[in-house]
């Protein structure tokens, strides 16, 4: 967290921060949504959080999601600490803590991209109308990612602005007031979705592969357990056991 940061408004201070610090990956999303929602950008937009969009049978969950004049912007949280290395391609991603620790987590990329095919349906819209912001910690240092493109942004929270509004003035406005409205009154409904569609959830994650939807299984490797797509090997997706 950043001094200067938090007197130009663009992160919460000590007191909000407390407020809010229910665990690391819920503060993560709440510095996020707080650095878009405390007029630190221009234009015409409304920001939506914890969307759950029906996907295949399933719903998968948006962190939070900007409907601005000039583009939609679909922002995944990250609150890593430590080295991160990713490619665009890889199926999972690395973090590198002190001490020689290695932990490995779903490639940020491809989770927004699943999001993003599926807000584009439920729309009506094209793939290419979103943008991909994956937004990491200021506590980790990204090694080794992507390149930005116009399609995908990965950021530490800190910089998520700067990059943010250069996008911004770069782009012409595409939708009108009324558009904006639209668009968040048909989403709205999915931001206030039932304890048991949020218990479906969370048990689709634990359960479906997050690839190709087919059930994941417990498998013995050499490194002990973890769980693996039941597709294999069509699908290669893995996932530590926690």
């Amino acid at each position: 967290m950043g001094l200067w940061e938090i007197i130009k408004g663009e992160q919460p201070g000590l007191i909000n921060s407390i407020l809010h610090y229910e665990n690391r990956g819920q503060f993560g999303e709440y510095s996020t949504e707080f650095a878009l929602t405390n007029n630190n950008l221009d234009g015409d937009f409304v920001v939506l959080k914890n969307l759950y969009i029906p996907s295949a049978g399933k719903t998968t969950e948006i962190d939070l999601l900007m409907l601005h004049e000039r583009g939609i912007f679909v922002f995944e949280s990250k609150n890593y600490s430590g080295w991160i290395f990713g490619s665009a391609d890889q199926l999972q991603w690395t973090q590198s803590l002190q001490g020689g620790q290695k932990n490995h987590f779903y490639n940020p990329i491809r989770q927004n991209q699943t999001h993003i095919k599926a807000l584009a349906q439920y729309l009506g819209l094209p793939v290419e109308a979103f943008t991909s912001y994956i937004v990491f910690s200021e506590r980790c240092d990204l090694k080794k990612v992507p390149e930005d493109t116009k399609a995908v942004v990965i950021c530490r929270r800190p910089k998520m602005l700067k990059h943010l509004r250069y996008m911004l003035s770069a782009m012409p406005v595409k939708y009108s007031h009324a558009d904006i409205v639209a668009m968040a009154g048909k989403l709205k409904a999915l931001t206030e979705v039932s304890a048991e569609v949020k218990h479906q959830h969370i048990e689709d994650i634990n359960t479906k592969c997050p690839f190709c939807g087919s059930t994941l299984v417990l498998r013995n490797g050499k490194y002990g357990a973890f769980w693996g797509c039941s597709s294999y090997p069509k699908c290669h997706f893995t996932r530590k056991v926690e």
